[in-house]
């Protein structure tokens, strides 16, 4: 389980767009974000509550001097290891290091740089580390980024944002490291309000608990109240320890209520209410939601104004409503729903001030009820704000979202739910709306954008280059099955229409060999003469491929390359013959038998695709051996981790050498790729050096080596045919490891080969696949 307090971090500016990170983690479980902390506010008491369960009244911390506590309650750290739970923590600020006892942590990470801007990376890599290893049950882990900034900016400056931000970036490297199946707690001790949080203020006080666990806490949930009390008993419920009877808190698992449930409720207590209105707020919010639904506005848009007035049964509304009740709805959406949502929503009282101000006659067209809320709101703008707010990024929705407002209150009309209720047929919306899903970042809309002006039709390649890509707003997204698209506002008022195809063009996976798959290989055999799109696909697939009838004419290796891709000449020429030599420069230009290896693992880049013409066939001997060296290496995982962790990390020397020619190169004999995805193998004994004598780890890579080899020895993993005359086999180089068997020096075997590239292959593959293109040859 995973533990995430970042200090000073005040709901109010978290949004889906500034912590996507932490709101994805929110709707992925529970969340409350109007939490309320302990008093005093201030790091130390509080963090001391979080991990000891008990009231600042209790263990005696008044402010941020270390003290000895009055509590004897242990903190969740100590309780995990007290019940047989391996714990660690990673603090930058030295007095938290106070408030937990020197035994809670099986491993103490503690840096007090004076509160360095670069203390959150230092801790999140170190944290980082330890969750890869596994080794903890329980690791807690302190950002401290938000703070820093209140104090030097103030919680509301553009600097706190940003800090914000950056913490959430933290906490992402945080969830990929523990994974998806991870528990995850996130809290945090206070908010801000100026440059302090000692006033005991709401913007001070509000703070929140977000948790997830899988099988444990359903998602789109939340907690209507929280403390920093709960923190300790919740994690020790999800831990599966029993909480100590001195903490003061409850486990917050078992209260989730779920979200849309809690939304769907708010609009229908709005049945009662008016605010001076001709209609109820929630036939007035029906009305609003099906103009914009009728004017085919857009999901975001009729889910904005079916919220829009929420904000005035959260607050102390009066005759004519709550005066702020587009920014106290906008807070409690913010973190959960998308600012295309939530944007306009907290920008329409502004707009409806902002239209009063450029259109005089705008006022009398206003019901009464919006005239006299209006002085309360504080009726027209003057000239800076009508400036800035026809800059924001959202004015346009606000304005349209004002529209529908206006509209929308016709008394007597009754909105058609269809089958439904017309309240009701709304739950899936917004149901949809609370789907755990990152939001969309609105650089990679602008990369992904395939529109004429983005890509060129004829390729496919960019046409605008990084210097767009940042400064861009999303304000809208429709869907359909084939089409994203995303409306985006940049900061000099430019805006740009993104078209994004709903899937991405499939690429070519590798495939394991289904069984008995020799005897299917020469059965697949397709003639090169014809269409060669099974081949390609089944040599980008599963590495191999075979084409019959090819015939026995010297050279045509080369033209069925040259078809098929594109030629590669080494030393050895762009043709060479695989025949048995007098005087060979390299062993495979003999009878004797070779053990399955990777061809020229020595050269720079490693060759990737062989195709072998047979134009001779041994009577006697002379059989191909193929084996899957994706299959083995992934079996070496399996079965002995240790033993592939040393090939992937361990670089080895491949050399060849003859009179004119040094090549070398180094690499381990088991690549992967970012994701941890086996992406190439190289085996070669006759062309390996030796690891230096004096490494620690060489008898460590010598065992692993001869595991996997073992492995490579095996059947399980390999096939073996004897190519015909006129058979040509081709294989991936760096998955498929290939030898043969001897045969008698008497004995004529001509074999003849090219080496060509890969990419050529995977193309042709790739546009058989979608149907763009039937590659067929003639």
């Amino acid at each position: 389980m995973l533990v995430v307090s970042i200090d000073g971090l005040a709901p109010r500016h978290i949004t889906r767009a500034t912590m996507p990170a932490l709101t994805t983690l929110a709707l992925e479980g529970a969340s409350c974000f109007n939490a309320r902390t302990v008093t005093p506010p201030w790091t130390l008491p509080v963090h001391a509550s979080i991990f000891r369960g008990v009231d600042p009244a209790a263990h005696g911390l008044t402010d941020n001097t270390p003290a000895p506590l009055r509590t004897d309650a242990p903190s969740f750290l100590k309780a995990a290891r007290q019940a047989g739970r391996s714990t660690a923590m990673f603090v930058s600020w030295l007095p938290l290091d106070t408030v937990i006892e020197p035994d809670a942590a099986s491993q103490r990470f503690v840096i007090d740089g004076g509160h360095d801007l670069d203390d959150d990376r230092r801790t999140v890599d170190t944290a980082i580390a330890a969750i890869t290893d596994g080794r903890h049950d329980l690791t807690f882990v302190y950002l401290c980024r938000p703070d820093l900034d209140g104090h030097a900016h103030g919680w509301d400056s553009a600097s706190y944002i940003a800090a914000t931000t950056q913490s959430d970036t933290a906490l992402a490297r945080l969830l990929d490291a523990a994974g998806p199946e991870a528990s995850v707690l996130v809290s945090t001790d206070h908010g801000g309000l100026g440059t302090n949080h000692t006033d005991q203020v709401p913007e001070v006080l509000e703070t929140l608990v977000v948790v997830r666990a899988p099988g444990r806490v359903p998602a789109a949930s939340g907690w209507p109240a929280a403390s920093p009390l709960d923190v300790a008993p919740t994690v020790a419920d999800l831990c599966g320890f029993a909480p100590d009877p001195r903490w003061e808190g409850s486990t917050l698992l078992g209260r989730e209520l779920p979200l849309a449930d809690v939304l769907m409720d708010l609009l229908a207590a709005t049945a009662h209410e008016s605010y001076g209105e001709q209609v109820t707020m929630l036939d007035h919010a029906l009305q609003t939601a099906a103009g914009a639904a009728a004017d085919g506005a857009g999901d975001e848009m009729v889910l904005a104004c079916l919220l829009h007035d929420l904000g005035h049964i959260l607050g102390n509304a009066g005759e004519w409503g709550l005066p702020s009740h587009a920014e106290v709805g906008a807070r409690a959406l913010g973190p959960l729903l998308s600012p295309a949502v939530v944007e306009p929503i907290r920008h329409h009282v502004t707009a409806k001030r902002y239209r009063v101000t450029v259109e005089p006659a705008y006022r009398e067209r206003l019901s009464k009820a919006s005239q006299m809320s209006l002085a309360e709101q504080g009726g027209p703008l003057g000239p800076d704000d009508t400036e800035a707010f026809a800059a924001g990024a959202f004015a346009a929705e606000a304005i349209r979202l004002r529209a529908y407002d206006d509209v929308g209150k016709v008394d007597g009309l009754k909105v058609d739910g269809g089958a439904k209720a017309p309240l009701e047929a709304y739950r899936g919306l917004i149901a949809a709306a609370l789907a755990p899903q990152r939001p969309i970042d609105p650089a990679w809309a602008r990369d992904a954008c395939r529109c004429a002006e983005c890509r060129d039709s004829r390729n496919d390649q960019h046409l605008i280059d990084a210097t767009v890509l940042e400064g861009w707003t999303v304000v809208r997204t429709d869907r359909t099955d084939d089409e994203l698209t995303v409306t985006l506002h940049h900061r000099s008022g430019e805006r740009h229409v993104c078209l994004i195809p709903a899937t991405e063009l499939a690429d070519v996976q590798a495939e394991p060999w289904p069984p008995a798959f020799a005897k299917q290989l020469r059965a697949d055999a397709t003639s090169w003469t014809g269409d060669y799109a099974p081949f390609v696909g089944q040599l980008a697939r599963r590495g191999i491929a075979l084409f019959g009838d090819c015939g026995v004419e010297p050279a045509t290796v080369l033209e069925v390359g040259k078809t098929i891709g594109f030629v590669r000449e080494t030393n050895y020429g762009a043709l060479f013959d695989v025949i048995a030599e007098p005087d060979p420069v390299n062993l495979a230009y003999t009878p004797l038998g070779l053990s399955a290896h990777t061809d020229n693992p020595y050269r720079e880049p490693c060759p990737t695709v062989q195709l072998l013409h047979c134009l001779t066939a041994a009577a006697d001997g002379g059989a191909s051996r193929f084996v899957d060296g994706f299959a083995a290496a992934t079996h070496l995982r399996q079965s002995d981790p240790a033993a592939f962790g040393t090939l992937t990390t361990t670089d080895v020397t491949f050399r060849y050498r003859s009179a004119d020619t040094d090549l070398q190169a180094r690499r381990p004999l088991i690549e992967l790729d970012r994701d941890g995805t086996v992406q190439a193998i190289s085996v070669n004994n006759r062309s390996m050096e030796p690891l230096p004598a004096n490494r620690a780890e060489t008898a460590t890579f010598y065992g692993a080596y001869r595991a996997f080899i073992d492995l490579l020895d095996r059947d399980d993993f390999a096939i073996e045919i004897t190519l015909r005359p006129g058979e040509l086999v081709g294989f991936d180089n760096r998955r498929i490891l290939h030898g043969r068997r001897a045969f008698r020096s008497t004995e004529h075997r001509h074999l003849q080969g090219c080496y060509i590239d890969i990419d050529a292959i995977r193309s042709a593959a790739r546009l058989a696949s979608i149907g763009r293109v039937r590659p067929t040859w003639s």
